[in-house]
């Protein structure tokens, strides 16, 4: 059951979960920024799906280390900052994929009302 387009928007810049925390940082800093710079109404108390797709260098993701749950959180978590989402308990599908690139990495969101 897929409902409205509520948000859609792609972050690009390197994905990083596991590496040093200096490039963390810079990751999540790099999403909130974006994320804060939309123009959104907030999506709360409202049964929503999440779709997240991930563009990674072929090379990083032949490494193993890019766990599906790793890539997810960050993005969540600062969804929930912001403000876009009240909490990730309201998320009732959650669709993620992760694809090799040859070009800049990036995460596309789209969040969907939950019919």
């Amino acid at each position: 059951m897929k409902g409205r387009t509520l948000l859609s928007t792609k972050i690009q810049g390197v994905i990083t979960t596991n590496s040093n925390k200096q490039k963390i940082e810079k990751w999540r800093d790099s999403m909130e920024r974006t994320l804060a710079s939309l123009h959104f109404q907030k999506i709360y108390g409202e049964k929503i799906h999440i779709i997240l797709r991930f563009w990674i260098t072929k090379g990083r993701l032949q490494n193993g280390r890019n766990d599906l749950d790793n890539l997810t959180k960050p993005v969540l978590d600062a969804m929930k900052r912001i403000g876009i989402i009240e909490d990730d308990a309201f998320i009732f599908h959650l669709e993620i994929s992760k694809f090799p690139t040859i070009s800049e990495e990036e995460v596309q969101i789209v969040v969907k009302a939950w019919n």
